[in-house]
């Protein structure tokens, strides 16, 4: 049993002096950011009114920096008159237009599809069944909202074609029902 804890105490002495040597990881490191540089007060000149005709690279937003205890890093910066931009900004792509490979050439551009019958917000359908759920979402793994019975008006909100409608009951609430329980005319 000595044996046993001394060639223990032993490998845990080796493996501890192989970690000491070769895996000492360093200590995190901890960098620092400089504060955001305000803006001027200077009223803006005429020359720095007009808009600049090419735009101002952004600034760099990772920089290196060394913390005061000699820790160096990189560490976001800060930018905070980074012009934003949206798809309108965007150019289009470069290069040619868009043609069909040889193979497809002859082949017809495809029908637009029909646009879905929206229902329009004064139509009133009917459930048809005796009791119909009202679901969160169009599947029966969403949760229920309610029951409508047969005979109860709801207003559809989104197209009527396909297996769910989404509709608005009389209370006001908003939700899912199966479009073969609904029906134009009343039961």
């Amino acid at each position: 049993m000595i044996r046993l804890i001394i060639l223990t105490a032993a490998a845990f002495l080796v493996i501890m002096a192989v970690l000491a040597v070769t895996g000492d990881a360093p200590e995190p490191t901890r960098a620092t950011v400089a504060p955001p540089t305000p803006p001027s007060a200077a009223p803006p000149t005429p020359a720095s009114a007009a808009p600049a005709e090419t735009p101002e690279p952004a600034p760099e937003l990772l920089r290196d920096e060394v913390d005061p205890e000699g820790q160096a890093g990189i560490v976001p910066g800060t930018a905070p008159d980074a012009p934003t931009t949206t798809e309108a900004d965007q150019p289009d792509m470069p290069g040619p237009p868009l043609r069909p490979s040889p193979q497809y050439a002859d082949t017809p551009a495809p029908e637009p599809l029909a646009e879905a019958s929206a229902a329009e917000p004064g139509d009133t359908l009917y459930v048809t069944g005796n009791s119909v759920n009202f679901r969160a979402g169009p599947s029966t793994s969403d949760s229920v909202i309610g029951a409508l019975r047969r005979g109860a008006e709801v207003t559809p909100l989104g197209p009527l074609d396909g297996d769910w409608v989404e509709i608005r009951d009389a209370q006001g609430r908003r939700g899912f029902i199966s479009a073969q329980f609904l029906s134009p005319d009343a039961p």
